[in-house]
């Protein structure tokens, strides 16, 4: 008997509860969270002591003289160059790099184990799914999280770089360009928890599409928070009665977001729904108690 036809076995026989869908693992985002903050304050460290310390040690005097004021002028701007320059090839190095895809792997590789699990203990199921689709989805995945992490000090040095030469070309104070730096450390630091708050829930989706329908259910419910911050178009899924139930849709033939893309629970920015698997069975079941909308797949 081959993987698949013992697996449909025990799906046949299991008497099991309706699956409640898996949760994205808030533990592994969290840490993921952790990582990506932790790189930011290290850029910032970095700013403080190479960027900062050039604006406060170098200095100009303005003079009667217009070019003696410009050749000065250049070659304050020059030293502060030097500094970002020396900041941005740190964080763009292969140690870097080398860095982000040991974070990259070990949140991927933890979201996937936990969701492995979870979806085989909802599911009552004692194969392991598994197949090259879902290896080649991890590999995917961690690699669009390396690129992502390297793309916060990218970002964050860019508008350090515009912050400080547009303020210092215009004879700005040092204390002034400090504050607007503290202003960018917010924005990058907000950008780096945003960024693992959406992956995590990105990647819970994916496999929970993937392993659902391998495990041999090709419907999923869309299932909301139930708060008020959920979304009216996701509300509106999660309401909404099609020809297979009450909030119930194909795997590959999913709902449409407000911008008219297919989404999955997950998928969406910041998105916290999830996908709770539902078997031919319980499609036939609601045809047969008319729970169903003929003609409406999504």
């Amino acid at each position: 008997m081959t993987s698949a036809e013992l697996l449909q076995q025990q799906l046949a026989t299991s008497k099991r509860r309706k699956p409640k869908g898996v949760k994205q693992d808030l533990q592994a985002g969290a840490t993921y969270q952790t990582e990506l903050r932790r790189i930011v304050r290290e850029v910032r460290k970095d700013i403080d002591t190479y960027v900062m310390s050039a604006v406060k040690s170098t200095s100009f005097e303005y003079t009667t003289d217009g070019i003696s004021t410009m050749v000065t002028l250049d070659s304050y701007v020059d030293v502060i160059a030097g500094a970002l320059k020396l900041v941005r090839e740190r964080w763009a190095s292969p140690q870097f790099n080398a860095l982000a895809t040991r974070i990259a792997r070990k949140f991927v590789t933890t979201a996937n184990n936990s969701n492995a699990e979870r979806t085989k203990r909802d599911l009552g199921i004692d194969v392991f799914v598994d197949n090259s689709e879902l290896r080649d989805y991890v590999q995917a995945s961690i690699y669009d999280n390396v690129r992502l992490i390297e793309s916060i000090p990218t970002q964050y040095l860019t508008q350090v770089d515009s912050i400080v030469m547009t303020n210092v070309r215009a004879g700005g104070r040092p204390s002034a360009i400090a504050k607007l730096l503290q202003e960018q450390f917010g924005v990058t630091e907000r950008r780096a928890k945003l960024i693992a708050r959406d992956q995590t829930a990105k990647v819970n989706g994916d496999l929970n599409a993937k392993r659902q329908t391998a495990a041999g259910f090709p419907y999923f419910e869309w299932t909301d928070s139930g708060d008020e911050r959920v979304r009216d178009r996701h509300a509106d899924i999660n309401d909404k009665v099609t020809a297979y139930g009450k909030g119930v849709y194909r795997w590959d033939n999913p709902p449409l977001s407000d911008r008219g893309t297919p989404i999955i629970p997950g998928s969406d920015f910041q998105c916290r729904c999830i996908g709770r698997p539902v078997s031919q069975e319980e499609v036939d079941s609601n045809v047969r108690a008319g729970r169903v909308r003929k003609g409406v797949l999504r």
